[in-house]
């Protein structure tokens, strides 16, 4: 089954079959757009790679250089648009956190033409007011090719957790694993809000 979420908020799943279908090309023409589709997901992946390096490294103007000019950041319902206010809120993050190592994992990207969407996977520790905290996390991306290069049009971020290292062999029994400092528990994004979470005992 495949699922179109944009309208609740954020697209969490693709459709499968697409990004793991294959067939081998009939004309020059069809070799040319596979052989383009793969230059292009490789850009993408390293737009991915690239943005967790630059956020780690308070690369403020690369940061704001991946995303278009009405690119957006949306996070825990926040969203934030274009470049002067893209730079804004990720100055304040950097200022909130004494060091970020942000790690992606899995990235499937689908190609339309000039336009892409991909889900991102990653993990990420954070350190905050002294305390080491562990995440992992989804982007739901769109993506843009502009004058040739891919740019972010607008990034999800989803937790699936975020603990202090010391609550991370405790945490996974409990829905409740948004945990920042000083703050109350709050339910994780991932995944028991997604539809599929209970949807496979019909």
């Amino acid at each position: 089954m495949v699922l179109d979420l944009i309208t609740i908020g954020w697209r969490y799943t693709m459709d499968f079959r697409r990004p793991t279908t294959t067939a081998p090309a009939q004309t020059p023409e069809e070799a040319y757009r596979q052989l383009r589709s793969l230059a292009d997901e490789s850009a993408l992946r390293n737009l991915g790679a690239l943005y967790s390096m630059a956020v780690d490294d308070h690369d403020i103007d690369t940061v704001v250089a991946m995303f278009a000019e009405d690119g957006s950041f949306t996070r825990a319902g926040h969203t934030v648009q274009g470049h002067t206010a893209l730079r804004d809120f990720y100055i304040g993050m950097m200022d909130r956190y004494v060091t970020t190592l942000h790690i992606p994992n899995s990235h499937v990207i689908t190609v339309d033409d000039d336009t892409a969407t991909g889900i991102l996977t990653g993990q990420a520790e954070l350190s905050l007011n002294g305390t080491l905290m562990m995440a992992a996390y989804r982007y739901d991306d769109r993506y843009a090719r502009q004058d040739g290069r891919w740019v972010f049009a607008a990034r999800t971020l989803k937790f699936m957790y975020v603990v202090p290292i010391e609550q991370m062999p405790t945490s996974f029994g409990d829905s409740k694993r948004i945990r920042w400092p000083e703050t109350p528990y709050a339910e994780a994004d991932l995944p028991e809000a997604l539809p599929t979470w209970d949807s496979y005992k019909c």
